[in-house]
């Protein structure tokens, strides 16, 4: 008993070693951001209209991605579990899903319906599939299908709200598995009665299908882990579209699930706006599958970025009064993310300019511009880092996240092109992430990334041949443009996907032996249309 004192007393001072130090980068991170404000106070710039302009640009940005993110960080904390005892709420579970493979449906399905507690599982089927519909009916779950697709997922989730008629409305993507104690360790938090959803923390766990998978996986630990428990803690968590808990009673005052391609951001404003509380479960209860290929990033991430700047551009503003300072400050974070995009493709665009037609008065501004910026970016990544070290579940290791910045800024043309689209009102057709990997993707989803690859590499090949007098920070600035393109290009060339790590994954649980010895076996039915 002394031993176990000890070793938690040791664990709160490292604990709160961790929280000084994050507070101190923060406080030195602050001097490199009003360090980078001040390039733009030399005198002539700030008399530029075009200056002015990025000046603003660079304040909004700076000021909600990374201002953002260290506030976000330091009110981190990890909360104590809910324990007060729920008086028996009836349970409705819905896998959506619309065409993915047969298998990966299979797992979700097997591991909703062997959840511990007292609940109903429902496959909603976009997809028709008589398959899926034979499979509930041997699992014992509900089968629900319906006439259209209006509203891709939103529009799913709608149509089987009004046919069920459960308290509360846990939902799964089909590539994420439930673990047997998810309820148990979630439904607690609704002995609240203000409290409208909670969030359990999405984690992925085909990290060795391809570097991709795992690129992409690690796009999310910051997100997940300590930005989350910063937005838990100042009553701010957002929905993520899967492993969510929703209390019907909130989906109804806010006339259901919002309509879009970002429907769980949508909805997330939408039930705080309508005053609702949420809870975020930091625990990995729910494994999914990040997307394996360029194809399922690429189609991901278009979608997702049109339709968080679809939020950001109507929705947002209007529910932006009822909002909580803190929840305005969370939704602003996540939605100007995908800003990214627009930000590397400018600094890109700015590196070819100054190196290709660039006089020496450029390229000196230019260099003042980068020795102002490096600070800030070095402090940002630190802090980032330290904060993940801090903040992250025990079971994720704590990675440096290389991967994850060369894939984001690899995918700028996607960001732009989301933003471009969503500003001129240019619809989007909805598309489900593909689950498994195709191989390679049509070359034209990579014409931007060649075309800075081949002009990089032109004008980086001219200064250090010919043009002995380009500043050595500018010739770096260029390769620092270059490489994430490149190994994006690599992963293209050469994706080494492991089907076997998948395949792997999904045999896990296989239902060709269930265990019907579970005392919340349901009966078999499939209602259709």
């Amino acid at each position: 008993m002394k031993l176990s004192a000890t070793g938690k007393f040791l664990h709160m001072k490292r604990r709160t070693l961790k929280l000084w130090i994050l507070r101190v980068l923060v406080s030195l991170g602050s001097l490199t951001l009003l360090y980078y404000y001040s390039w733009w106070s030399v005198s002539g710039r700030i008399t530029d209209p075009l200056l002015i302009l990025a000046l603003l640009a660079a304040i909004l940005y700076s000021g909600l991605q990374i201002v953002g993110s260290w506030v976000l960080y330091l009110a981190a904390r990890r909360p104590a579990p809910a324990t007060a005892p729920l008086s028996s709420p009836t349970v409705d579970v819905f896998v959506a899903a619309c065409g993915e493979p047969y298998a990966l449906v299979r797992r979700a399905l097997v591991a909703a319906c062997t959840m511990r507690g007292n609940h109903r599982t429902w496959l909603l089927d976009d997809g028709h599939d008589a398959a899926l519909a034979e499979l509930a009916g041997l699992l014992g779950a509900g089968y629900l299908t319906r006439t259209d697709r209006k509203h891709a997922k939103a529009g799913n989730l709608n149509a089987a709200l009004e046919r069920t008629n459960g308290d509360i409305i846990v939902i799964f993507d089909v590539d994420h598995a439930p673990a047997p104690e998810f309820l148990e360790k979630t439904l607690a938090y609704f002995s609240d009665p203000q409290i409208g959803f909670v969030q359990v923390m999405p984690t992925f766990i085909n990290g060795k299908e391809s570097w991709v998978a795992r690129a992409a996986g690690e796009t999310s630990l910051d997100f997940y882990n300590p930005i989350s428990l910063g937005m838990n803690r100042i009553g701010s968590t957002t929905l993520m579209g899967s492993n969510a808990l929703i209390r019907r009673t909130a989906l109804e005052s806010i006339g259901g699930y919002q309509a879009g391609l970002a429907e769980d951001l949508a909805t997330s404003v939408a039930l705080h706006a309508a005053g609702w509380h949420s809870a975020y479960v930091a625990e990995p209860l729910a494994p999914g599958f990040a997307p394996p290929d360029l194809r399922a990033w690429f189609t991901q991430q278009l979608k997702w970025a049109h339709g968080v700047f679809e939020v950001m551009l109507t929705s947002f503003p209007r529910l932006f009064p009822r909002l909580t300072w803190y929840q305005r400050l969370s939704y602003g974070l996540r939605m100007t993310y995908y800003w990214s995009g627009p930000v590397a493709g400018i600094h890109l665009a700015l590196a070819l300019l100054v190196l290709m037609f660039g006089d020496s008065r450029a390229q000196a501004s230019l260099e003042e511009y980068l020795i102002s910026l490096m600070p800030l970016v070095f402090s940002f990544l630190l802090i980032r880092q330290m904060a993940l070290r801090s903040w992250r579940h025990p079971s994720i290791v704590a990675v440096l996240l290389w991967r994850a910045i060369v894939l984001i800024y690899a995918t700028w043309p996607i960001y732009t092109f989301a933003w471009i689209m969503a500003v001129l009102r240019m619809p989007l057709e909805f598309r489900p992430t593909p689950k498994s990997a195709h191989g390679k993707i049509h070359p034209i989803w990579l014409l931007p990334q060649f075309a800075a690859v081949i002009s990089l590499t032109a004008v980086l090949l001219y200064a250090i041949l010919v043009n002995h007098n380009t500043p050595l920070l500018l010739i770096l600035f260029g390769l620092a443009q270059l490489v994430p393109q490149l190994i994006l290009l690599w992963q293209w060339v050469h994706p080494n996907i492991s089907v076997q790590v998948h395949e792997n994954i999904l045999a896990l649980n296989d239902p060709s032996t269930p265990d019907f010895s579970n005392p919340i076996k349901q009966p078999s039915h499939v209602i259709g249309n």
